[in-house]
């Protein structure tokens, strides 16, 4: 069965699509099978993982199904089956070459209307009984399409858009847990904590309404799997005191905190303009120093995650 996992915040720029890319990309060199899933209406996960040049070719031309068809398909009543959208061998890992076992699910801009569609979607005058059921087939599109794959993977990503739409909660009751990418600043520590929160609430109430309706499997709780921090600047291999503040706030506040961080640079920013992961930073034209670092770190992201959820899925006897 796949781990799914959603990276979430609601400020943008924090680095949910690098991470979401790099650990998926990052496992794949694990010999793990892995789906990523773009979520976000930028499509910036979708550019990044098989060129801006490629989604539009795909997308606009050839008229590739997207993660859009699938809430098309929840309005219509017309299912769609999970290999009609997913692309397989089309990562690029290396100038020329793809990964074989990470496939995308690519995004479309028309999922900022998603939410305005839902709500003239809604139905009026249910009992409560008829409202939690509506409610949670709205909540189970992304399910029901990743139940049809669970086998076929070892993990899934889902890179959420900055907001608390539909889609970023479609992600979270499908997931079993949630990343939270930050910044080493002030605003982005007190969005952590936010966050949890109303993560906690939408647990509660999906909860509630599955108890409501008897749905055949119970909700689990999606769990919250840490804090990762990006664009860490260091000094002799440990954070700079000013970030080194922010980061020892937010584990003094008992968050979950993850030890491996990654740091600023620009050789992602290459890497990605040449739609390749920081792995294959031996292709670039520039100085590598900091490239090596950046995958130095991922790595150790890499490693700390599988343990992390290998601990709590230990723990959950699951």
């Amino acid at each position: 069965m796949a781990i799914v996992t959603s990276l979430i915040n609601w400020k943008g720029g924090v680095g949910k699509t690098t991470l979401s890319y790099h650990l998926a990309t990052g496992l794949a060199y694990k010999r793990k099978r892995v789906l990523l899933i773009d979520l976000d209406p930028q499509c910036n996960l979708s550019y990044l993982a098989i060129g801006a040049e490629s989604y539009m070719q795909k997308v606009y031309e050839d008229h590739q199904r997207t993660l859009n068809d699938v809430f098309d398909g929840y309005f219509r009543n017309i299912p769609v089956l999970a290999h009609e959208i997913i692309q397989k061998k089309m990562v690029r890992s290396s100038p020329g070459n793809v990964y074989n076992h990470v496939d995308i699910i690519l995004s479309h801009q028309d999922l900022r209307f998603l939410d305005h569609k839902l709500a003239q979607f809604q139905k009026h005058g249910l009992e409560y009984g008829e409202y939690a059921q509506h409610e949670i087939q709205k909540l189970s599109v992304l399910k029901n399409l990743l139940d049809q794959v669970e086998h076929e993977y070892d993990y899934i990503f889902l890179d959420c858009p900055p907001s608390v739409s539909y889609l970023t909660q479609n992600a979270f009751y499908t997931s079993h847990f949630y990343l939270v990418p930050a910044l080493p600043d002030h605003l982005s520590t007190i969005g952590v904590s936010l966050i949890r929160n109303y993560m906690e609430k939408f647990d509660q109430q999906f909860a509630g309404l599955c108890a409501h309706v008897h749905t055949i499997d119970p909700y689990t709780v999606t769990k919250f799997g840490g804090t990762i921090f990006n664009r860490v600047r260091e000094y002799r291999g440990t954070p700079r005191p000013y970030h080194r503040k922010f980061i020892n706030s937010l584990r003094n506040k008992g968050v979950n905190v993850f030890d491996s961080y990654l740091v600023e640079g620009d050789g992602i920013t290459l890497s990605s303009e040449h739609t390749v992961p920081i792995y294959a930073y031996e292709y670039l034209p520039k100085e590598k120093t900091n490239a090596e670092k950046q995958v130095i770190c991922l790595t150790n992201l890499v490693t700390e995650f599988q343990i992390r959820i290998k601990e709590v899925l230990q723990d959950a006897n699951i």
